[in-house]
């Protein structure tokens, strides 16, 4: 009997062209083949840069690609970053805006356009979040009014260094500090002043507090590690860090230097680098249709001397079994 092999060959190339283009269609989710684009407030600050590398960790570990860009502290900048992502029509967007009400009309473009939106930090006043990423930021103030009660056995006087006027962030932190200072009789806040989140910023505010206060001030506490380096350094100018505390928030790699050479006092650490892993490993977990928590609360660590050896791991720990993320997913 003839074999007619023509028939057969057509019939394998078909069969394998099907398989092949199964593959293709289901690789993007196996895979992770997927484009997020990431807009943060700056890259001038080190928190920032921390974010970057655990986003670009985490979308390595996922084996997706992540365009992460900063805002330089302009939310105009930043709406025609997300607008630019949206065009791109990127898989997901994560966002950390510079301002709340601002980045408002860019989310509901995206939402649209089908584009699911996270954000970490500031929560947005407008548009549909899939997932909201953010510390407590009133449990940060106090973790820091905390410390410094302790430290000073509960009698003092504190200034304070809060970041930009009138933005969320600050002032959840600010009531949160002042919420454990004010319960204290022996222990006032002198001042409170932001600096921007600026180190060269705090450093002239608090060489007018040195002024202004002279011999009074015990402690400070600054909402990030910039404010609180700045600050560090007009105290250390004034031959005053053996008189004088200083905590700082975020955990940067400079704080906790400045921890080892007996400067700063302390940080309370909210880690960006897991931070940034968080928004990519939920960015990514959304696309792939899993049942997400619309809600991610962050821990964050008081890290002092006495902490400091633990630093590295309580900062950028993304092992799987530190994910402590996934225990709020729904079940």
């Amino acid at each position: 009997m003839k074999k007619d092999f023509k028939g057969i060959s057509f019939i394998m190339i078909c069969i394998i062209m099907f398989l092949a283009a199964c593959s293709s269609t289901t690789s993007g989710e196996d895979d992770g083949e997927y484009k997020l684009g990431f807009t943060v407030p700056t890259l001038n600050n080190p928190y920032f840069v921390d974010m970057q590398k655990g986003a670009e960790q985490a979308a390595e570990d996922h084996g997706v690609k992540v365009d992460l860009v900063g805002g330089d502290n302009d939310v105009s900048k930043q709406v025609k970053q997300v607008d630019d992502f949206v065009q791109r029509q990127v898989d997901a967007l994560i966002i950390q805006t510079v301002d709340t009400s601002g980045i408002g009309s860019s989310i509901v473009e995206a939402n649209e356009a089908d584009i699911p939106v996270l954000t970490t930090g500031e929560t947005p006043d407008n548009g549909e979040i899939e997932v909201i990423i953010a510390f407590d930021n009133f449990e940060s103030g106090e973790n820091a009014g905390n410390y410094l009660v302790e430290e000073l056995d509960g009698k003092g006087n504190v200034v304070e260094l809060i970041g930009v006027l009138g933005q969320e962030t600050s002032r959840i932190k600010s009531e949160g500090f002042a919420s454990i200072i004010e319960s204290e009789p022996d222990m006032e806040i002198l001042d409170s002043q932001p600096a921007d989140y600026d180190r060269a910023t705090a450093m002239k505010v608090m060489e007018n507090f040195l002024e202004s206060y002279s011999d009074d001030i015990d402690a400070v506490y600054a909402a990030n590690d910039e404010m609180a380096l700045g600050a560090v350094q007009a105290i250390e100018a004034a031959d005053k860090l053996d008189d004088i505390l200083v905590i700082g928030n975020d955990g940067t790699d400079e704080a906790l230097d400045s921890i080892r050479e007996g400067k700063l006092a302390a940080t309370n650490a909210t880690p960006a680098f897991i931070q940034g892993y968080i928004g990519v490993d939920m960015a990514v977990r959304t696309l792939k249709g899993e049942n997400v928590p619309t809600e991610i609360t962050e821990k964050n660590y008081i890290i002092s001397e006495d902490e400091i050896d633990e630093a590295e791991e309580l900062l950028k720990s993304v092992e799987e079994d530190d994910r402590y993320w996934l225990e709020q997913f729904p079940e």
